[in-house]
């Protein structure tokens, strides 16, 4: 059975339009479905709790942990994690769901990317963002890059490399393999002499793997190169 997204999602693209009023429309849009998914998770424990413990009205309390269950699943899948839930239960080679939600994971990878605030506010996720950043860059990395979604994939790489590091930023190097852009790698290449040495590396690290497209990478990838480069001790970093 194919994993589709449900519902209409088109007022997600707002939350990285330079339009401020819309922008932050789409932001309050979206925290509060989360906040509403968030009492209904918090509503769907105390019930479950209660129906464990409970030696009476067993029907009433399921009815109510099932309807609470419910308002979780739906309130969750209005947001941009319907779209990212069904492209993570996508079955491999369901090239129909892919193409119905990769726009989104390239969407969610913007967001973090061009406005971190936003994306890192409490009220914007309920699971880890990181994870959640990590399993998207892994999905894209299994199932390919679509020629519609490569130029964004591409000023997102040239964006980690360019900026202090974030968590997780390390599996951006995997679809590195995806892409065969000469614009792209002529931007990395340029990127080898800046003065930044810390970004020199990365971009030197990206060429690498480019090469090398057997290569599996790892978050341990980038300090065994390092190493072997003579590059010396890698910058701290987490995650």
């Amino acid at each position: 059975m194919s994993a589709e997204p449900r519902g209409d999602y088109s007022w997600l693209f707002d939350l990285v339009t330079t339009d401020p009023v819309a922008r932050h429309r789409a932001l309050a849009r979206h925290q509060a479905i989360l906040a509403a998914a968030t009492d209904a998770l918090h509503r769907s424990n105390a019930l479950w709790a209660a129906h464990y413990r409970s030696r009476s009205s067993q029907t009433r309390l399921g009815a109510a942990l099932d309807q609470a269950r419910a308002d979780f699943r739906w309130h969750q899948e209005q947001t941009i994690y319907g779209p990212l839930h069904a492209l993570r239960d996508a079955a491999d080679g369901d090239e129909a769901a892919r193409a119905l939600s990769l726009p989104f994971a390239a969407l969610y990878l913007r967001w973090e990317a061009e406005y971190p605030d936003e994306w890192d506010a409490p009220e914007s996720w309920m699971w880890s963002r990181w994870g959640t950043k990590e399993a998207i860059l892994s999905r894209l990395d299994r199932g390919g890059l679509p020629e519609d979604i490569q130029p964004q994939i591409a000023e997102l790489i040239l964006a980690a490399l360019r900026r202090p590091y974030r968590c997780k930023d390390w599996a951006y190097a995997c679809l590195v393999r995806h892409l065969d852009d000469p614009l792209f790698f002529h931007a990395v290449e340029m990127l080898t002499s800046v003065d930044d040495p810390s970004v020199r590396l990365r971009a030197q690290f990206v060429l690498h793997v480019a090469a090398h497209p057997e290569l599996r990478i790892t978050r341990t990838s980038w300090r065994r190169w390092l190493n072997a480069a003579g590059g010396g001790r890698p910058p701290a970093r987490r995650g």
